[in-house]
């Protein structure tokens, strides 16, 4: 069944029935399509793999290291951390390519088929969702929408980066 369903201010609950009413629809029926489906998917990892991972939860929770202690004992990839300065930018990115979706009167639906992206992932990418989207995927929602991305750099001020992109200041450290 396609509705249009136009929500009335929350105090106007008549209005709403009545918007029902005049197109023939029923609250019931609505709210019973509206309900979001839960989706099952099979656990494809081994035993061994769910121990392994069970095991880095429980020694992280016990631990609790720092992400350079995590790097400097090879545990983490540096090349995989997206700090939150970068998490920052690519968000800064994202809330203007919406902006622009919506003054442009784009649908998420459309920018999905454009782009050969799943809706749900257009969706996470414009409100957050997405912690850490590939560069291919950002270009191909920028794409979608008639841009693209141009690289660019700056220097990140009185710091210096480090291996995983993070900022540390120069100099030393006076200690009380």
């Amino acid at each position: 069944m396609d509705a249009v369903i136009i929500w009335d201010l929350e105090d106007d609950i008549h209005g709403n029935v009545q918007h029902f009413r005049d197109h023939d629809v029923s609250i019931e029926e609505t709210e019973e399509e509206m309900k979001a489906r839960r989706i099952f998917r099979a656990n494809r990892k081994t035993t061994s793999e769910r121990l392994r991972e069970q095991a880095l939860r429980d020694k992280l929770q016990a631990e609790r290291p720092s992400l350079e202690d995590l790097v400097r004992t090879g545990e983490c990839d540096p090349d995989a951390v997206m700090t939150m300065g970068m998490y920052f930018d690519v968000q800064m990115v994202l809330r203007a390519l919406k902006k622009d979706r919506k003054d442009s009167g784009i649908s998420i639906a459309d920018v999905a088929k454009r782009s050969g992206l799943d809706r749900a992932v257009v969706s996470r990418l414009e409100n957050g969702k997405q912690d850490n989207p590939t560069v291919a995927t950002l270009m191909r929602y920028a794409a979608a929408m008639g841009k693209r991305f141009v690289w660019s750099y700056e220097d990140v001020g009185d710091g210096v980066a480090n291996q995983n992109g993070s900022t540390a200041r120069r100099g030393t450290r006076r200690r009380a």
